[in-house]
């Protein structure tokens, strides 16, 4: 079957040329498929006579697969031809462009090419520039590629656009089959058109004249060859037909640059040398836009980034799981995706991994009602086509009957892509929720950023729409603030905290956010002090985010490990309380037992050359613990890291140190420096062999005792011989 595309700009003709020529085709005996692929179907209307059909589009979201049959979507028209629209959506909604790639994948589906068609047209608007619409460029389809156009600015324009795109799809040979010139009757046209067609190397193959007989054939619903078959445009059809069929050899898609096209176009155009200069605006003027300009469009500057986002880098997952993780951690709301079910799913099941992991590994089960309501609009592919507001509605009203503290939505890069606003549905809801507060987080999958991204926006939502800015404080109540969600260790490091500020007699108030309720976030401002969990990029965002808009207090210190740091956030917290002695005292009755334990590890570890090479950008508590053991630390060299871009110590220049380490420089360092333990935070393929490697996890557990539980770890591996002889054996 050979196949051709017409392209042009929307109004430029192409649909009654397109018409036409399959008419004539149809006449000439040949089996002819027009496919009309822009959202108006009215591409073969004058090829129906007039009639409306059903669209591929509405079809496929009308009927389920099981029942889908291809002559409900194939029309025969005038002379035997077979006639499909693809439609589209409602404008303003959904993904036209989406829509012509689910009609081509709906007609193979359903067994076109069983039908031995001698020719396909495929009608294509060509102003709208995006894959979809490009569907017909590709191999599969089109044979060759034709251009409607007039002696119009912007038709050529559309042109010149539409053989850009052809570019893109020419890497197996050309396929430009040339210009179909269709005359307005404008002052200069054929020169105009002419000098384009010189410019990009086509042949204008067919010129038809400005005529009263296309109109007078369009408004009896019919194409020129029913109405008047013995016209000398029908004689230009037949020669058009003619010419398509003998598959004449393709040009390549020569596109003009932006530059060159105006140009050739607009010869009367001021000509200037070097930059073109741009006059400047006024104050006066600048001041008049911005009255006039809608307040709905301003959007305030993006302030709170994850440091991926911020430099621009790969992303470290995906923005859509770090919002979902975070505001499932309210017990008592509901969260809405509006997505795919299977991105609810796997967020879900994400969370519930990291609970299980902890269970498994260190006998922490995750705490009852953990894991709150989750609603999804299941976004398919009709609704990525149609758009996903109205089953977003849907879901939404569903999740009211439960009567939750609070609604959240997260949005998927499914639809964001669409641009599908999801404050339309959450406002036609807001009325059976009453006073409850409805939040929406357009994390928009990957697209807003990654998984920190997606936390951050996630927080600084919560805690803009639910903190209660006139709680009063409580005296001896602090916050939990950025724990993180999907590590083993959140709730161990959260009783041993809880059990240390219980021993200052403080309580905590809220875990923000970390299995919570919205009471407790409300009452956020209740906690006197506020306590980060880790000192990173997301932690620090959170902190200063809290702390501009709340003025909330925080404590310069993170989340204490190992000994030293420990006693020192101790002192920090109670010395913001007036509670020094409880302090004192409880470093005191951990210090006999931290010495006691460095002198049992002493001998096995004194003088053993440490090798560090970590993501991990706070690690002053291993520093420390190595020293304290008389190890001899020989290099660090610090890694990049997706959740932090500083790198901080007590002690620069007590060892070498490199930041930032390159991954490749691990193995020559190994061999070079020949230490007897190497600490990585994780695995890499070719890890050397005759060396003892021990991992430092990114979240490290937290009080006086986390130092040591990695230095029995290094006691016992000492025991062990550095060359693994497992890997030996046949």
């Amino acid at each position: 079957m050979k196949q051709i595309a017409i392209y042009g700009k929307g109004g430029i003709g192409k649909s009654t040329i397109a018409a036409n020529l399959s008419a004539v085709l149809g006449l000439a005996g040949l089996n002819v498929l027009q496919v009309g692929c822009d959202p108006k179907q009215d591409s073969t209307r004058l090829l129906l006579e007039g009639r409306t059909v059903r669209t591929a589009l509405d079809y496929l979201r009308d009927m389920p697969p099981p029942g889908r049959q291809l002559q409900e979507i194939v029309h025969v028209g005038f002379a035997g031809v077979s006639c499909v629209e693809a439609g589209g959506p409602e404008p303003g909604i959904g993904c036209a462009g989406r829509g012509i790639l689910s009609t081509f994948e709906l007609l193979e589906q359903l067994g076109i090419t069983a039908f031995h068609y001698d020719l396909a047209v495929y009608d294509v608007l060509g102003d709208v520039v995006c894959g979809g619409f490009a569907v017909p460029l590709r191999y599969e389809y089109a044979d060759a590629i034709y251009i409607v156009t007039s002696g119009e600015f912007m038709a050529l324009y559309a042109g010149n656009n539409i053989l850009r795109g052809v570019r893109n799809y020419e890497g197996r040979g050309p396929r430009m089959g040339g210009i179909l010139f269709n005359q307005r009757g404008l002052e200069g046209e054929e020169q105009r058109v002419r000098r384009f067609a010189a410019a990009v190397r086509l042949p204008i193959v067919a010129a038809f004249p400005r005529s009263h007989l296309f109109h007078a054939a369009e408004r009896c619903g019919r194409t020129i060859a029913q109405v008047f078959p013995e016209s000398d445009l029908v004689d230009l059809f037949r020669a058009l037909a003619a010419y398509v069929s003998n598959s004449p050899p393709c040009l390549p898609a020569q596109p003009l640059s932006p530059e060159a096209f105006e140009d050739l176009l607009l010869e009367s155009r001021p000509r200037t040398t070097g930059k073109r200069s741009q006059k400047l605006p006024t104050a006066a003027a600048v001041h008049r836009t911005a009255q006039v300009l809608p307040a709905a469009l301003v959007a305030p500057p993006r302030r709170y980034c994850s440091k991926s986002v911020q430099a621009r880098e790969v992303l470290h997952g995906c923005a859509f799981n770090g919002a979902t993780h975070t505001v499932m951690q309210i017990r008592d709301s509901a969260v809405v995706v509006h997505g795919p079910r299977s991105c609810a799913f796997l967020s879900s099941l994400g969370l519930a991994s990291s609970a299980r992991r902890s269970s498994e590994r260190r006998g922490a089960a995750a705490p009852r009602g953990f894991v709150p309501s989750l609603y999804c609009s299941d976004m398919d592919e009709r609704m990525v086509i149609f758009g996903g507001n109205a089953s977003l509605e849907a879901v939404l009203r569903c999740a009211t009957q439960d009567h939750p503290a609070a609604l959240v939505v997260v949005t998927t890069c499914a639809a964001g892509i669409i641009g599908d606003d999801p404050r339309l549905p959450l406002a036609a809801v807001k009325g059976d929720l009453g006073p409850t507060p409805i939040l929406l987080v357009p994390a928009d999958g990957d697209i807003t950023g990654d998984y920190p991204q997606g936390i951050l926006d996630a927080m600084i939502t919560v805690a803009r729409e639910l903190i209660d800015p006139h709680a009063p404080p409580d005296p001896e109540a602090v916050n939990i603030v950025a724990e993180k969600n999907l590590a083993n260790n959140t709730e161990d490091n959260y009783r041993i905290i809880h059990h240390l500020l219980g021993a200052l007699g403080l309580r905590v108030n809220c875990r923000f956010i970390r299995n919570c309720s919205t009471a407790q976030v409300s009452g956020f401002l209740r906690g006197r002090l506020n306590l980060l969990a880790y000192d990173d990029c997301c932690g620090r965002s959170v902190r200063e985010y809290l702390s501009h808009h709340y003025r909330a207090p925080f404590l310069d210190l993170p989340f204490p490990n190992g000994f030293e740091a420990t006693a020192s956030w101790l002192r920090e917290v109670a010395a913001r309380f007036g509670k020094s002695s409880r302090a004192e005292m409880l470093i005191s009755r951990h210090a006999d037992g931290y010495q006691r334990t460095i002198a049992h590890l002493k001998p096995a570890l004194q003088g053993k050359r440490l090798f560090i090479v970590a993501q991990n950008h706070r690690l002053d508590w291993i520093f420390r613990t190595a020293m304290d053991l008389d190890m001899e630390i020989v290099k660090v060299g610090i890694l990049e890291s997706a959740w932090d871009d500083t790198f901080v110590t007590r002690y620069q220049g007590s060892f070498p140190l490199v930041w930032p380490y390159q991954r490749e420089e691990r193995e020559d360092d190994m061999h070079t420096l020949k230490p007897d333990l190497t600490l990585i935070s994780y695995p890499w393929r070719s890890m050397p062999d005759g060396f003892r490697f021990d991992t430092l996890p990114m979240c490290p557990d937290v009080g006086f005792e986390a130092g040591l539980a990695l230095a029995q770890r290094w006691q016992r591996l000492m025991r062990l011989p550095p060359r693994e002889g497992w890997r030996h054996d046949l």
